[in-house]
């Protein structure tokens, strides 16, 4: 048994054989992470313009980069060219866009942005098994079991759910950039920080990877906690077995929580201004609810059971191993190690089962309410992956307790019987996706002189919003390949009015909204330029510029980005009721004669000044009426840059100066060199209220000094946590005597 126990337990090698045999779950991770290298390669090979979220990715990429070498909030930018504008940043992870660009930094080199972004994407996707491989190892599991799930890693497929395949990331599929980091993060983050659970040490490690895991994906981080809360559980699981007592419960449950708040330390800078700034986060209307809600058991438990969580369109071979490894983890109950595996597995199963069959239950989750629900299959995936590596070891495990290693031969065949026909599958995945990039380049190449022609204009034009139709209009269909035409605009950075690659602005659901027939509206959102086929027919104000083959481009007079308006309403509730209020909003008389009503969100500081309730904002907009008045004044020069904007402004009679872009409390305004308050306007806008006379005003978006505090402590945490570990005996020598030397002294009183 000295082979079995070698490659199971990691035991020390008796023979010189057994380090060939040790050779064959190296190899099986090597053959995994090759034939990733080779069947991806066309993401890398092959040039395309992007056309699923990778758009949103790749101007955060940018800004990230910009924000770097300005050397100021590049924790915490805004966003301008996507959703009218939001700090990104804020209330998303950051840590896929920062890294790159402070790998681009430092290494001095110049390269292109998508290609810093599809090659980050290609390397963490085709090395995905070696941190599979490595996460269960540190779980106590052997070289085939870990070497099997590794080999297994790449091949889920489903119906676009979002777990952790191919389908996530790739060109055709989500473009689930950020994702793809917490997937590469998860196993040994979670694996580490089972580890500090089990032996009450390694919390550097653990808290540094479940951090980087939040950062990189804030739901995948929250579902290693929630992962790690089962497992701390896991000892109490097998006490009828193994005879562990509750005590030990206890110890990994406190264990937990101090591991919980040091991680939390870490990236407070992050999710203390989230938390904070939560009612400037939209939860989009236009999100289909299954998001928020699931699918309920029925449904689940049938898709599980037809195949199509693990192998969508082919034989059900990743989940029937599925299988057999969750009856080998109840065989081997008594060991600790595998109920781990089934602890993951179930618990996000059910989670997975949804508000249809848990209802309100799910709320008592922190943030229950707002958790993008579907997101619960990568635990699903994962527990999956290595109760298959488990389930798909179980013929090697009975080879190797053979003396004769020939029964190894055995286990060889059946795995290459049983991998091929799906590796096959998902080989011809890939070869579509690699065809259709293809196809696109191809078409992009064709009509590459007027497209380049086109944004050269754009650039070379006064700054303005770009509009090339919406998801749910022509411009879904007007396309350049497989590619829409926004996309194929918002990729060099242009300001678009367009698809909703993000909906975290609050202007972000009522964008979708715009009418491309009323004047107004071009003005409201300062869609200055409009992209669409030579043969689409726009109104008489809607001017054409200029063709570029068979497209054209065409300008329509608007204020720019600033605009002085009245705001004689005013609005205060809670964030629920803004959408009704801001559509009722924009479908009424009122943004014709410019009147903008303020807003302020329930909880909100600022002076007590009469205002409505937001529920009630339908009959009070629909009762309004507001004449447009004498002239306001005018904007006469307007400029920008990152995080700032300028106007110089010419005002007859008080007004409010609006700037279209999306209010947040972070903005600042100075008018003629003094700091003045801002206010939120319909449908989401920063304003400043302006005195009779000329006057130059500056709008900032500044991070509150509180985030730099809390970055340069949450450092100083990791740096402590280091030091007390490197120097944990010493430190603990130190505590007993010093306590001891107490003792003494108090007895001598």
């Amino acid at each position: 048994m000295a082979l079995l126990d070698f490659l199971n337990d990691g035991d020390p090698p008796e023979k010189p054989v057994h380090r060939l045999v040790a050779l064959i779950p190296l190899a099986m991770v090597l053959f995994a992470v090759a034939y990733n290298f080779y069947s991806l390669y066309p993401e890398v090979g092959i040039q395309v313009l992007d056309l699923n979220d990778r758009v949103l990715h790749l101007a955060a990429l940018d800004r990230a980069s910009i924000a770097l070498d300005l050397g100021t909030g590049f924790t915490d930018p805004w966003l301008d060219s996507i959703g009218m504008g939001y700090p990104l940043f804020h209330h998303y992870q950051h840590l896929p866009y920062l890294a790159p660009a402070l790998v681009q930094a430092i290494s001095m080199e110049s390269f292109e942005l998508s290609d810093r972004l599809i090659w980050t994407n290609y390397l963490l996707l085709a090395l995905f098994p070696i941190p599979v491989y490595w996460g269960m190892r540190r779980f106590g599991f052997g070289r085939f079991p870990a070497a099997l799930g590794s080999l297994i890693a790449p091949l889920i497929a489903t119906n676009g759910l979002f777990g952790l395949e191919f389908g996530s990331y790739i060109w055709r599929g989500q473009g689930l950039y950020t994702q793809l980091w917490g997937m590469f993060l998860l196993p040994p983050a979670l694996a580490l920080g089972y580890g500090v659970l089990r032996q009450g040490r390694g919390y550097f490690w653990a808290t540094l990877l479940l951090g980087a895991t939040m950062m990189s994906h804030l739901l995948l981080g929250y579902i290693a906690f929630l992962a790690m809360s089962v497992l701390s559980l896991i000892p109490a699981m097998g006490a009828w077995t193994s005879g562990v007592t509750l005590p030990e419960v206890r110890r990994r449950i406190m264990r937990l929580a101090l591991l919980s708040a040091l991680v939390f330390a870490v990236t407070s800078y992050f999710i203390a201004p989230f938390l904070i700034d939560s009612s400037y986060l939209n939860r989009s209307v236009w999100e289909v609810a299954s998001k928020y809600d699931i699918y309920g058991y029925e449904l689940v438990l049938g898709t599980l059971l037809k195949g199509d969580l693990f192998d969508f369109g082919r034989l059900p071979v990743v989940t029937i191993l599925a299988a057999v490894g969750l009856a080998v983890c109840f065989r081997r109950w008594k060991d600790e190690r595998f109920r781990a595996p089934v602890a993951i597995f179930v618990l996000f199963l059910l989670l997975y089962f949804g508000r249809p069959t848990w209802g309100p239950l799910l709320n008592l989750l922190p943030m229950g309410q707002d958790l993008h629900l579907h997101r619960f299959i990568a635990g699903v995936h994962l527990g999956g992956i290595f109760l298959v590596g488990i389930g798909l070891s179980l013929s090697w495990q009975w080879a190797l307790s053979r003396s004769n290693l020939r029964a190894l031969v055995v286990p060889a065949v059946i795995t290459v019987l049983v991998l091929v026909p799906v590796y096959i599958e998902r080989g011809s995945y890939l070869a579509q996706n690699g065809r259709w990039m293809d196809e696109s380049r191809q078409a992009f190449q064709q009509e590459q002189q007027d497209i380049d022609g086109l944004l050269e204009k754009l650039a070379a034009l006064p700054p303005g919003r770009v509009y090339a139709g919406l998801a749910g209009n022509w411009g879904s269909e007007y396309r350049v390949g497989a590619v829409p035409m926004y996309a194929v605009l918002s990729g060099p950075g242009l300001d678009m009015l367009g698809y909703l690659y993000h909906a975290l602005s609050l202007n972000g659901d009522i964008q979708v909204l715009f009418d491309e027939t009323l004047f107004e509206q071009y003005n409201l959102f300062n869609v200055r330029y409009v992209v669409a086929p030579a043969d689409r027919d726009f109104p008489e104000f809607v001017q054409p510029l200029q063709e570029f083959g068979r497209h054209r481009l065409y300008e329509v007079a608007t204020t720019g980005y600033f605009d002085l308006v009245g705001s004689e309403l005013s609005f205060r509730g809670e964030k629920k009721g803004f959408y009704p209020a801001a559509s009722t909003w924009l479908a009424s008389g009122l943004p014709g004669v410019k009147h903008h009503p303020s807003i302020k969100f329930q909880g909100e500081s600022g002076d007590a000044e009469p205002a409505f309730l937001l529920s009630n904002a339908e009959n009070v907009i629909g009762q309004a009426q507001t004449p447009a008045g004498p002239a306001r004044g005018h904007v006469y020069a307007e400029a920008s840059g990152s995080n700032i904007y300028l106007a110089e402004v010419s005002v007859e009679r008080e007004s409010v100066l609006m700037l279209k872009s999306t209010y947040h409390p972070n903005w600042h305004a100075y008018v003629d060199d003094m700091e003045v308050k801002t206010v939120m306007l319909m449908p989401s806008y920063i304003g400043v209220k302006l005195a009779p006379g000329d006057h130059a005003v500056r709008m900032e978006y500044r991070p509150r000094p509180l985030r730099g505090i809390l970055l340069v402590a949450g450092l100083s945490v990791l740096a402590l946590i280091a030091l007390v570990e490197r120097h944990r005996e010493r430190i603990s020598l130190w505590l007993t005597g010093l306590i001891s030397d107490r003792l003494a002294a108090l007895r001598k009183g």
